[in-house]
């Protein structure tokens, strides 16, 4: 392989604030396309691509494809806050998207009616200049584009990859040796993932640990590692190499099962006052009816026995917390290959589940048969349930790349 190029933050184009850097291998390649600081208390993972960027571009190291580190939320990283206006990670619907790239276009501008919450927000600049940014570097791209988004957690947590539950984007995220938590997508809409999924691209997302722990950083540096070598950007036993990295990551994560699923959500606002019991550590197990938190109309007691996850330790955020189970590595296989051979197409048959009247892509769960083993079995078809409509429950077909 031909030896990389090192890319400034000043390249034309691009704004200097918001790339972090890049490097360019000597021969073509995947893009790795890494995007930290989506939340602006969460700067371990800016720091972190800095970190792996210039030793890179140091290093001398033979590459094909290349890395860009992009910045997501430039004004709240600058205050230390979440987010300034609202939150980055919930502004990424279909039609949101649309209608941002849209005014993007020479002579753009946003659509009439097209009905933008917010149209002031500092984040929706924010979203315009990043889509801008993404834009232009998949242009740049000399291979299949993957996306890494770096992220860190109010409470103390081990190591774990959130995803758009594909097929493609499950193989990434077992590529690190650290727990891969399925079903967020169901519990949340417009998180930056779901337009990486429409584009067919690979993307994971990589919570480091909480928010202002070294050990956060050197866990976002760890995975970059381990996956630059592991899709192929650098050979293996190279000197960067993530041999020592993978164990460092493995005994983060130590104990925990490798693949968790998202059971329960504990929605809050600002009017509750909710307030988590102090002392959570992210997986942290617990039982049904424990005491979890509280809010002004007392003790906030835990529905379901489980771990609970991303326990609310911050100012900012409607997540309280979330419930997760284990899930048995062997329901992937089945998964997988129940995907494989289209039996989504069987799920109309099964009792309580109807056409959805308006969508192609989804059907509906009766209330009388919505309990957790008809749409587990959904869960190994494809499906992820999304909201009430009509009577029932709406489950929509995870979008495989073609």
């Amino acid at each position: 392989m031909k030896h990389t190029t090192s890319s400034a933050a000043t390249d034309e184009g691009a704004d200097p604030a918001r790339r972090i850097g890049s490097v360019r291998g000597g021969e073509p390649g995947p893009l790795i396309l890494c995007i930290a600081s989506l939340h602006g208390n969460e700067p371990a993972g800016t720091v972190a691509l800095k970190r792996v960027l210039d030793e890179l571009s140091g290093s001398g190291l033979p590459m094909r494809g290349d890395l860009v580190g992009l910045r997501g939320n430039l004004p709240a990283l600058e205050a230390g806050t979440r987010f300034i206006d609202e939150d980055l990670n919930r502004i990424w619907q279909r039609e949101r998207v649309a209608t941002v790239l849209e005014s993007l276009r020479p002579g753009g501008g946003a659509r009439e009616g097209a009905g933008l919450p917010m149209v002031g927000s500092a984040e929706l600049a924010e979203q315009r200049d990043l889509l801008a940014a993404i834009q232009e570097e998949s242009r740049r791209a000399r291979g299949p584009i993957y996306v890494l988004d770096l992220h860190t957690t109010s409470s103390d947590s081990a190591p774990f990859t959130t995803l758009g539950d594909t097929l493609q984007n499950r193989e990434l995220a077992l590529l690190l040796p650290v727990p891969m938590v399925l079903g967020l997508e169901e519990q949340i809409d417009g998180a930056m993932h779901q337009y990486f999924d429409r584009l067919g691209w690979r993307s994971i997302g990589i919570e480091g640990g909480q928010h202002t722990a070294a050990s956060s950083i050197e866990a976002h540096e760890d995975a970059v590692w381990i996956l630059l070598e592991a899709i192929g950007l650098i050979e293996a036993g190279s000197r960067s190499g993530p041999e020592d990295r993978r164990a460092r990551l493995a005994r983060r994560a130590e104990g925990l099962p490798r693949v968790l699923d998202v059971r329960y959500r504990h929605v809050v606002s600002e009017d509750d006052d909710f307030r988590m019991r102090s002392g959570f550590r992210n997986f942290d197990r617990v039982r049904a009816g424990d005491e979890i938190g509280a809010d002004r109309n007392g003790a906030v007691r835990t529905e379901r026995a489980g771990r609970v996850f991303l326990p609310l330790y911050q100012r900012q955020g409607d997540d309280g917390f979330f419930i997760v189970r284990r899930r048995a590595p062997a329901w992937l296989t089945v998964s997988r290959i129940l995907r494989g051979v289209g039996a989504d197409r069987v799920a109309v048959w099964l009792p309580g589940i109807h056409p959805h009247p308006d969508r192609e892509d989804a059907v509906l769960v009766g209330r009388w048969a919505r309990n957790r083993y008809v749409i587990g079995l959904l869960h190994l078809l494809g499906f992820r349930a999304r909201n009430e409509s009509g009577g029932g429950v709406m489950v929509r077909r995870v979008e495989e790349p073609g």
